[in-house]
């Protein structure tokens, strides 16, 4: 898995969009941040601050986008990525599809 300590959607599909930060923790379960991105259209991005910031701790097993298409479907961002404290890089993924139809937010870097 990818070592980040950000996270970066774009949003390609047709629909209004906005996510939050899922991670397993090391009990074997989801955890959801508080934070959120806020709504934004097709064609912007919006990029977390750094993940310990928001509460995903450094032994996570694996962090991932959770995003939403406004009046539409939600679901998980593939692959997952793994959080590392201090680290430079970004997950850049993209929201792609419709509202219900292909649907899907995947790790493009």
């Amino acid at each position: 898995m990818q070592p980040i300590s950000k996270i970066s959607v774009v949003n390609q599909g047709g629909y209004v969009f906005n996510y939050s930060v899922q991670w397993l923790d090391s009990n074997g379960e989801w955890q959801t941040s508080d934070w959120n991105s806020g709504n934004y259209s097709v064609g912007f991005s919006r990029e977390t601050p750094e993940l310990g910031s928001l509460g995903v701790p450094g032994d996570a097993l694996a962090v991932t986008p959770y995003g939403h298409a406004v009046l539409g479907t939600s679901g998980q961002g593939k692959p997952f990525v793994q959080y590392q404290p201090g680290s430079t890089n970004v997950a850049s993924y993209e929201a792609k599809g419709t509202t219900y139809i292909g649907f899907q937010i995947v790790l493009v870097q």
